[in-house]
């Protein structure tokens, strides 16, 4: 059984159409594939010589970057005190919050630069060797496999080297936890093929995806990302349902 589904995903109260492909086949396995989005590769495009040392430039820049940016925001306080036993509270204040601000930004481009170090990896190019060399040509492909018992997903990106021309893919999980979960109550589901209303319990277990995030910019730190299965009491026809939550960093 195959079916096209545009699925409901709620996120903060907000519900958007997300479309993508469902195959079921006799073993109950049940396939999603959709498409994901090109990295952003603005700040990598800035790190000193990660065309020559790839990886290792990625890495030297990030610590260096998360180091520096850390030293700057608890430095910054100890200049505010210091202000305040000359009894300069003001300038003092000023002091702290530029500081605060500039380090934790630093701090923050180095953390997104050491959350990339595995993307920058997996831009060596096979036939030339040349470092950060490959750049996506189109969208990846997200693949999540899920059975009874297991559940898995895995980024397919499209790569060209833009030296040599070589066109090739990888495949990863990359920063995506999936496992099962458990399931919930029972509840009302409108059947997406027969368009009856019934109460529905869960067909299987859940499948759980955890999605972490570089702490910068408004994204929050990352998502939790619920899939939940029912089957239609009226027509037996698999519907799913979604439900996102987002993780934030408490500052």
């Amino acid at each position: 059984m195959t079916e096209i589904a545009g699925e409901t995903q709620t996120k903060n109260g907000e519900k958007t159409d997300k479309e993508y492909s469902i195959e079921c086949d006799q073993d109950r396995t049940t396939i999603r594939t959709y498409k994901g989005e090109i990295r952003d590769r603005k700040i990598l495009n800035w790190v000193p010589f990660i065309g020559r040392f790839g990886v290792i430039a990625t890495k030297v820049t990030g610590w260096l970057n998360a180091l520096l940016g850390a030293i700057i925001y608890l430095g910054s306080f100890k200049v505010f005190f210091g202000y305040i036993e000359k009894s300069e509270e003001f300038t003092g204040f000023l002091i702290c919050i530029l500081g605060s601000v500039v380090g934790l930004g630093i701090h923050l481009i180095g953390d997104f630069l050491i959350y990339n170090v595995n993307y920058v990896k997996a831009t060596r190019c096979e036939r030339c060797h040349m470092n950060y060399a490959y750049e996506e040509r189109e969208e990846p492909d997200i693949k999540e496999a899920s059975t009874e018992d297991s559940y898995n997903v895995t980024i397919t990106r499209y790569w060209k080297c833009k030296h040599c021309g070589f066109m090739d893919s990888s495949e990863s999980p990359e920063k995506i936890k999936a496992h099962k979960g458990t399931k919930g109550k029972p509840k009302e589901i409108k059947c997406k093929k027969c368009g009856k209303i019934g109460i529905n319990s869960e067909y299987r277990n859940p499948d759980v995806k955890k999605e972490s995030f570089p702490m910068i910019g408004p994204r929050p730190e990352g998502v939790i990302n619920t899939t939940r299965y029912y089957k239609c009491i009226y027509c037996g026809n698999l519907n799913t349902t979604e439900e996102e939550m987002e993780i934030r960093a408490n500052i």
